[in-house]
């Protein structure tokens, strides 16, 4: 049954008009981090505590998780907060907008309501070190049979353009990605998408998400379904 619901809410989902749009890439992580995760200073993929720093960034604290990226590229962003996309800016339809194609993102963010709207969407938006982020890079979620851990104690996987996330994790990354196909059109492959209906079904919202997406919500004007529909 709860299947069923989710592919309902897959093929009729509608929803609401965003309220607000930050004006600036600067400010929307400024946002998200002072005044969503203001009590939850933890990281998403590995469980880091961080401690703001600056306008919109912080300094993790590696030792609260175990994580220890030692001998990985991007050593100069360990320590780093990065802010990153749950489903990356140059998978969304911003790509292919004329001021991206023709320009760039930035000039986007600069220029495009549509565009600020997609890059922007607080939904999208999770804490990450840095260097976690930056290998990352804009692959997209998946299962990686027999890969080893490579990060300490941290549970995420890479391999060929594959990042795999946390068992704790995947629901709620999950309803990130079924939002912004909805909400702004990104193109998810039918496999990929009931994936992620099995990560949403496995792993449902704790009291955090609820709360993450409320606050999400008084500040943008807009709900994830995906998350409200565990409550009926």
């Amino acid at each position: 049954m709860k299947l069923i619901c989710l592919l309902f809410f897959t093929a009729f989902a509608c929803l609401t008009h965003a309220g607000g749009i930050p004006s600036s890439w600067s400010k929307a992580k400024q946002i998200v981090r002072d005044k969503v995760y203001f009590d939850h200073k933890i990281t998403k993929y590995c469980g880091c505590s961080y401690e703001p720093k600056g306008v919109s960034g912080g300094v993790i604290d590696t030792t609260s998780c175990g994580y220890n990226g030692s001998g990985m590229k991007y050593q100069n962003a360990i320590n780093v907060l990065d802010w990153e996309h749950v489903v990356p800016a140059s998978l969304t339809p911003a790509k292919e907008m004329n001021c991206w194609v023709n320009g760039s993102r930035s000039i986007c963010e600069r220029t495009s309501k549509e565009a600020k709207a997609i890059i922007f969407d607080l939904h999208n938006l999770v804490p990450s070190i840095g260097q976690t982020n930056r290998i990352r890079s804009n692959s997209r979620y998946g299962i990686i049979e027999g890969e080893e851990q490579r990060l300490g104690l941290c549970d995420f996987e890479w391999s060929k353009g594959i990042t795999e996330p946390s068992e704790r994790i995947r629901g709620e990354l999950a309803r990130v990605w079924l939002y912004m196909s909805y909400r702004h059109n990104v193109v998810m492959p039918e496999g990929e998408r009931l994936m992620f209906l099995r990560w949403s079904l496995s792993d449902p919202p704790d009291e955090w998400e609820y709360t993450r997406n409320a606050r999400i919500k008084e500040l943008q004007g807009n709900s994830n379904i995906f998350i409200d529909m565990f409550k009926y």
